[in-house]
């Protein structure tokens, strides 16, 4: 009987190894890449590059005359207004979509290819500006040439839009002849730039997070099945690893040495492979089962995060048809270079969040006893205990992005232990956690990026200890993948 399972796992073992080696090999190139090109995302600051200043005589609409325009029921749940294509627009988000009225007219914006267009071009503009440090042109020295749009179609999804774009599609891809080769993505309901992209960043991904996360846009446009694919491919490596870590130790002898005082019995690639993998065996065991937790399999360990009735719950309410009626141009007039400006209830107040070239900030303070009341009606009835942490913890704290800081925790004594954290300058709720996402931030967080502590993830030294681990794994795999290419040739 033991006789028989041993053959069976070397045969399980062997062939796991055959079609899956390539694909861990992969992944452990892929993990080095990421750790420096992420996936393509608009960050706030090249929003805030984007964005032109607003013009308070524009505006000649309120926000609750454009949402009558809109001609939808009830009211929304988002509301702001900036700048498209020289223009000032509002937006609003109704039932997980956007639309746009012009603050000018009055009237629904039909976002065109033109509008597009002009949109994308600002961007070009002030990422050039950014790469070249905002220096303004020496005397007598030659213009370079202005950045023109080349192509501009229309996609429901490629290969760069896939997450948080979704409630703008279809989107306008606009292709620009600068020197970075940037594609750009603007939403066909708001005009807004909403991704950009490079070459460079373009060609990295496809080394990068397209492999890792086998993100090949046929395969991931349809949800379910790539989550399964990534399931069920991380679950067979994981089971490839453990059975190479069982008959590794089996084969082992420190007793009782084979010939010539060898602990191993094998001998060239088999030896190598035998070594490395006891060496690295444990690690790539936590990496795979990690990135197997990673698509929450089963609904293990699933957290269903801040929830909308959890914003709205904070907001005290719903917006108001006398919010939306509140006049905004004193706002903009007495804020000069002023972005956009975000419709915000706290604890039943409005307040207007503001963004400019330097920060984004509320109109007006938040009390703190207001804050408090808000954050308690999150969970009402439940024993609350608030503090503001002016460093990380263990659930909110920096890594790939800076952490909010300081920052309100509030802890409620409830089974699910949850936990939400909040901007006092920015009146937001700015993350949570509950059981299930606090164990899922040692067993995947913790174990596939060796995030346990400040101190190990300080860099450089966080990059280095990956960096060093990743290699001795993909060396150990490498191994594998030339015996298993060995075995079929001599078949």
């Amino acid at each position: 009987m033991m006789r028989s399972w041993k053959r069976h796992a070397h045969l399980w073992h062997r062939w796991l190894g055959i079609v899956l080696g390539l694909l861990v090999l992969l992944w452990f190139g892929s993990g080095i890449v990421m750790m420096y090109v992420p996936y393509p995302a608009l960050t706030e600051q090249e929003r805030m590059a984007w964005l032109a200043p607003l013009d308070a005589e524009q505006v000649q609409v309120s926000a609750w005359t454009a949402w009558q325009a809109a001609g939808r029921p009830g009211m929304p749940t988002a509301v702001r207004l900036n700048q498209v294509a020289g223009r000032p627009a509002y937006h609003f988000k109704a039932d997980g979509r956007w639309w746009t009225v012009s603050a000018d007219t009055g009237q629904p914006l039909q976002v065109t290819s033109a509008i597009a267009a002009a949109s994308a071009l600002p961007a070009a503009s002030s990422g050039r500006a950014a790469a070249e440090g905002g220096a303004g042109e020496p005397a007598g020295a030659t213009a370079a040439p202005a950045v023109q749009v080349t192509s501009s179609d229309t996609i429901d999804i490629d290969q760069w839009t896939f997450g948080s774009v979704r409630e703008h599609r279809p989107l306008y891809r606009v292709g620009l002849n600068d020197a970075a080769g940037s594609v750009l993505y603007v939403s066909s309901r708001t005009g807004e730039l909403v991704r950009d992209t490079t070459r460079s960043e373009r060609a990295w991904n496809w080394a990068g997070s397209v492999i890792h996360w086998i993100y090949f846009t046929p395969l991931r446009r349809h949800g379910q099945p790539w989550r399964q694919v990534v399931m069920w491919t991380s679950g067979a490596a994981l089971l490839l690893v453990m059975l190479g870590m069982i008959l590794g130790i089996q084969r082992l002898r420190v007793r009782r040495p084979y010939a010539g005082g060898r602990w191993s019995p094998y001998r060239g690639w088999q030896a190598w492979h035998h070594w490395m993998g006891l060496a690295i065996g444990t690690l790539m065991l936590t990496w795979l089962f990690s990135g197997w937790l990673s698509v929450t399999p089963f609904d293990w360990l699933a957290s269903h995060g801040v929830t909308a009735k959890d914003r709205q719950a904070f907001a005290g309410g719903p917006l108001t048809r006398d919010d939306l009626a509140t006049p905004v141009q004193d706002s903009v007039r007495h804020h000069p270079g002023l972005l956009e400006l975000e419709w915000r209830r706290i604890d039943g107040q409005l307040n207007f969040s503001m963004l400019d070239r330097a920060w984004r900030q509320l109109r007006q303070p938040v009390p703190a006893e207001r804050l408090r009341h808000a954050t308690a009606a999150l969970r009402p009835g439940a024993h609350l205990v608030l503090e503001t942490l002016a460093s990380e913890d263990d659930y909110h704290y920096s890594h790939h992005q800076q952490a909010v800081l300081p920052v309100l925790r509030a802890r409620f004594d409830l089974p699910d232990e949850a936990t939400f954290y909040i901007d006092p300058r920015q009146g937001e709720i700015v993350g949570y956690a509950d059981r299930n996402s606090k164990w899922n931030r040692w067993l995947f967080n913790g174990l596939h990026q060796l995030d346990f502590a400040a101190v190990v993830r300080a860099r450089p030294l966080w990059d280095v200890i990956v960096i060093a681990l990743c290699v001795t794994g993909a060396l150990a795999t490498l191994t594998g993948i030339v015996l298993g290419w060995r075995r079929l040739r001599k078949r």
